[in-house]
Order: C-alpha cells, then structure tokens, then sequence
C-alpha cells in the first residue's frame, strides 16, 4: 500500500528529525585553554570559550597569573558580536602590585561608529563596523585579515602573515607579538612584554 503525504506533511516531519540537529549547531561553542609560561616557568593559566547562539556570538577569555616579577595580574575579556558585527567589548585587567593602573576598556556600538572608554575617559571611535577583534585570533586563523580591532586599546592593529602559520600583529610602542597555527588551530602566542617574553600554550585535551 502506498502512502501519499502531504507537503505540509511532510514540512513537519523534516522540522521534527532535523530540528535537535540545528539547535545543538546554534548552541555550539568551543573551548581552550593555554599555559602560560614566562621564561622557562609556568606562571599561570589562559582560558578562552567561543558560544554561538543564533545571530549572536560571544567569546570570553580569562587568565591568572601569579609570579615574583609579574605579581598577580587577572585579566577578563569579553566580546559580543551580532551578525558577526562586534557590539560590545570588554576588558578588565587588575594586578596586585601596589599603586598599580588597574585597566578597564569598554567598547560599544553606537549610532555612528563606536564608542571606546579607557581610564574612565569616553571617546567616539567612528568606524561603522568592526568584525574581527584580537579574541577571535584564538577560534579564526586569519589568513586573508590585515588588522584587527585590540579590545584592550581600542584601535586596530596590523598583522602580517609569515611563514609556517606564523603572524605577526604590530603594537604601538613597536614591538610584535606572534601567533602560531596549525590546521588552522592556534597553538602558541609570544607576547613581548616590556619585562621580557611570556609565551601562551596550547594544552591538549586528553
């Protein structure tokens, strides 16, 4: 006997076999964590997680760090992005040390542009999108970028792509920090400090 469905029918049975499919997609995310060594010492931790629901995309990195030299320094950023247009980065970075600047930068779409506060001062940032910020250089390689938007100073930085998965993103006071990949994962970050070279770790997963 043969049945004859419906389209609409149809329609419904197709939402209620690929609908959990689509949800668990739009609920996707990832998570990583990184060692942080400076010199041959480990000195803290770096975690970083990307969640995607929807239009909305939020990736949120947290470090720690304890040493003698560096003191304790925390460090939580936060970006959001809708339809993959940042609308709100932020990042708060307190150290221990005494008479220390702690740091905080807000960065927020507005009508025209953006609107960057830095030490409590706000500043019109007029550009009419940014879509790709530092955060991302942890979930995107970013083969085909040629700068991107620094949550913590607020202003686009350059990078430059090297050989064997390495770029190069420029800083003001003219030192570079690099990144390195891997089929397309981020497996190191050097940072060069002002009191040396801290360098970021992928830990495997086992």
């Amino acid at each position: 006997m043969h049945i004859t469905r419906k389209p609409n029918q149809l329609k419904r049975i197709l939402i209620i076999l690929i609908f959990p499919f689509l949800a668990a997609m739009e609920a996707a995310g990832q998570s990583h964590t990184y060692e942080i060594l400076f010199g041959n010492n480990a000195v803290g931790q770096l975690d970083v997680k990307q969640e995607t629901t929807g239009p909305s995309r939020r990736i949120t990195i947290r470090s720690r760090v304890q040493s003698k030299l560096l003191s304790r320094m925390e460090t939580d950023i936060e970006t959001v992005y809708q339809h993959n247009v940042l609308h709100r980065g932020r990042v708060t970075r307190i150290q221990a040390r005494p008479n220390d600047d702690n740091r905080e930068t807000l960065t927020e779409k507005a009508d025209r542009g953006y609107n960057v506060t830095r030490k409590g001062v706000r500043t019109p940032f007029p550009v009419p999108q940014i879509t790709f910020c530092v955060s991302d250089l942890y979930f995107t390689e970013p083969k085909e970028i040629k700068e991107v938007y620094s949550e913590t100073l607020g202003r686009f930085l350059p990078i430059k792509r090297l050989a064997d998965g390495r770029y190069a993103l420029g800083l003001p006071e003219g030192r570079q920090n690099f990144y390195t990949y891997s089929k397309g994962r981020l497996m190191q970050v050097e940072i060069n400090h002002s009191l040396g070279r801290a360098t970021f770790r992928l830990l495997e997963k086992k």
